[in-house]
């Protein structure tokens, strides 16, 4: 991997564009998508992040779906994945992700797993 691109996977444009312009202060290189299906697209034809920020509740292609894409494939299977979600910390337990974080988002606790991971 050896990049410090943060891709971040959120339906709604101001909590997109809100976290994205938080990691871009942090020093990342970071790439929205509004959907699963958004971000399955740029990782076929982009270099892999270092870490997914994703949402649970998107139309198109929802958290679960884009989870369960991800693990299909063995290159993509290996990128960290954090959730944030309005949903329960318990509802994301099965998808093998790093972390879970509920919004509203503690966002001094999600920059210290971006910096572990990237």
């Amino acid at each position: 991997m050896g990049t410090h691109t943060i891709l971040v996977v959120e339906d709604e444009d101001e909590s997109r564009q809100v976290l994205m312009q938080i990691l871009e202060l942090e020093g990342f290189t970071v790439v929205g998508a509004s959907n699963g299906a958004e971000a399955m697209d740029y990782l076929r034809t982009a270099e892999l992040p270092c870490l997914i920020i994703l949402d649970m509740l998107m139309p198109v292609m929802d958290g679960r779906q884009f989870r369960a894409a991800l693990l299909q494939a063995a290159n993509l299977a290996k990128i960290p994945v954090v959730v944030v979600s309005a949903l329960e910390i318990s509802a994301v337990a099965d998808l093998a992700v790093v972390r879970a974080f509920r919004k509203p988002l503690d966002i001094d606790a999600l920059v210290k797993v971006v910096l572990e991971y990237c």
